[in-house]
């Protein structure tokens, strides 16, 4: 089999979606997009990789539709509405291209997203990077520099659970249900929407840790955080499996959840409520506090760096 032929068989055939913004599709030297008047483009590109992102034992076909889904999760986090999606693949070997190839149309075919282009190499591990883009109105995105000093912070989404699974199937527990918890990402692209038509102007997904992503918002706003861990309902539920310190670490630090956290004014909590927990508040000063019944936590590994 030719590599175009598949190209055509492992991907194109199983993600025959064409957003209706497309004027030219993938299969040319490049696809063409229009958007709307009053709207604008939002962009965002992400890597996996064999032995870094999933294990090499993990199947292919979870760990394709996980990548694909984590960087949805960056378009959520500016409440953009999904519209594309470009991988380029390397590849062991063509039963590598059916597996990915299967996992992306599981991510996309149920979510009205286009499979709009790509690319496809042979190499000796197993690599996706995956462009993601949507649309937005104009001057409406949620940013990470729009926090104040006391706005409410908000979980959108649950925190530990996947980093749990991910050290289960590391230590030899591969059933369906820690399978289940770690490759299963689920971008909140509906709840983003609605955060920003509610008025939040602040977000970010939690990929590296609830720490280490909220610094990224306090850094970039000029505000400190204090995150009280009692508040976040995943704690309570691993703290009875786990104990206090392991549950703590994974709820903090964990990362792989891409649940989104935010920043509201207080007057936008009964329209909060319904979709979010609040968990901290935004107050003067740098960085980010995390605290128990009101004590302060000493962590020192915030969350995951590659270059750490």
């Amino acid at each position: 089999m030719s590599e175009f032929d598949l190209i055509d068989h492992a991907f194109r055939a199983k993600l025959p979606f064409k957003h209706s913004l497309t004027t030219i599709s993938g299969g040319d030297d490049a696809s063409v997009h229009s958007v709307p008047d009053g709207y604008e483009l939002v962009v965002s590109t992400d890597m996996s990789l064999a032995g870094v992102h999933w294990p090499h034992n993990f199947p292919l076909e979870h760990a394709a539709c996980r990548a694909v889904n984590a960087a949805l999760s960056d378009l959520a986090a500016m409440g953009a509405q999904a519209c594309w999606v470009w991988v380029c693949a390397a590849l062991c070997d063509a039963a590598a291209a059916e597996m990915m190839g299967d996992g992306i149309a599981t991510a996309l075919n149920e979510s009205g997203i286009e499979l709009a282009g790509g690319d496809t190499v042979k190499a000796k591990d197993n690599s996706l990077a995956v462009t993601v883009a949507g649309v937005l109105p104009k001057g409406t995105a949620m940013r990470r520099d729009a926090a104040q000093d006391g706005d409410d912070i908000w979980l959108c989404g649950e925190l530990g659970f996947a980093a749990q699974a991910l050290r289960q199937w590391q230590q030899g527990d591969s059933c369906a249900q820690t399978m289940q918890a770690f490759s299963y990402v689920q971008p909140r692209l509906a709840e983003g929407i609605v955060l920003r038509q509610g008025g939040v102007r602040c977000c970010i997904d939690v990929s590296d840790g609830l720490l280490a992503d909220s610094e990224h918002l306090a850094e970039a706003s000029g505000v400190g955080m204090e995150i009280e861990l009692s508040l976040i309902p995943s704690f309570k539920h691993l703290e009875q499996l786990l104990g206090k310190d392991d549950a703590a670490n994974l709820v903090l630090t964990g990362g792989e959840d891409y649940a989104l956290v935010c920043t509201a004014p207080v007057a936008l909590r009964d329209t909060l409520l319904p979709l979010a927990v609040r968990i901290g508040r935004c107050r003067s000063g740098k960085g980010v506090r995390a605290m128990l019944d009101g004590l302060e936590l000493n962590i020192t590994q915030r969350g995951f760096d590659h270059f750490a």
